[in-house]
């Protein structure tokens, strides 16, 4: 399942998150400076350009960063993932069914055919079952 994240990163995967997350920033800052929240746009700035800053000149230090991001992100996960699969069962699985049965159609009940359930496939064997996969 879940891994724990290293502290030590190479060059090139402290780059990328340096890089990426300072980005990420930056654009989060320009939209709230666009939107008059001037405050809020110089965190967001301020993070990114040091971020920005750390994934060019130290991008091996940037380990311990990366793993309170992520253990935060898992964090969140925990919390938003039972409810956006919630919702998608509520308002698209559940209403589906629901159609379904008003329209008198149940996928998983199959009516007998010459008094039995099964359901014959014919020979689609290609040859032993050694190996199957």
């Amino acid at each position: 399942m879940a891994q724990r994240v290293s502290a030590g990163l190479s060059k090139a995967e402290g780059r990328k998150f340096g890089l990426t997350l300072g980005i990420a920033f930056l654009v989060f800052g320009g939209l709230f400076w666009w939107r008059h929240h001037e405050t809020v746009a110089m965190v967001a700035g301020g993070i990114g350009g040091v971020m920005l800053a750390a994934g060019i000149a130290i991008p091996t230090k940037l380990g311990p960063v990366e793993r309170a991001w992520m253990g935060m992100a898992h964090a969140i996960s925990k919390v938003t993932t039972p409810i956006v699969m919630g919702i998608v069962y509520y308002v698209v699985v559940a209403p589906i069914g629901l159609v379904m049965r008003l329209l008198g159609r149940n996928p998983v009940v199959h009516a007998p055919r010459d008094g039995s359930y099964w359901v014959d496939r014919g020979n689609t064997a290609s040859g032993d079952m050694r190996r199957q996969f």
